[in-house]
């Protein structure tokens, strides 16, 4: 038996089908596995993955919720590849790249 046949393959993680945003500002993720996820506003930008709102070498997150106004809002987004999306925010912030993977993270810590 050789490496090769030791190795289980991978089960392919979901992906989105479909992302909008609602009336309220949540992002709202179809998953091709038939669930659906809604991120409101001010939870998920306070979660943003970018190197402001994180320290690059300690993995320290320095933006918050209680730095993030109540009243946040989507004000766009833009796919970014075939793996991600990057949510342009009201408060001027831009820069966090949410991957799929992250999303899906994201999606368990909320169940």
């Amino acid at each position: 038996m050789g490496l090769l046949d030791k190795i289980k393959p991978q089960t392919p993680q979901p992906k989105p089908s479909d992302l909008a945003f609602d009336d309220e500002g949540n992002l709202v993720v179809r998953w091709n596995d038939g669930r659906e996820s809604k991120f409101a506003p001010r939870w998920l930008r306070a979660r943003c993955p970018c190197a402001e709102c994180v320290e690059e070498w300690s993995g320290r997150r320095v933006v918050g919720e209680g730095q993030i106004k109540g009243d946040v809002r989507p004000q766009g987004m833009n796919e970014v590849g075939r793996y991600a999306v990057q949510i342009q925010w009201s408060d001027g912030h831009s820069t966090g790249i949410y991957s799929w993977d992250y999303l899906l993270k994201l999606r368990e810590e909320q169940a």
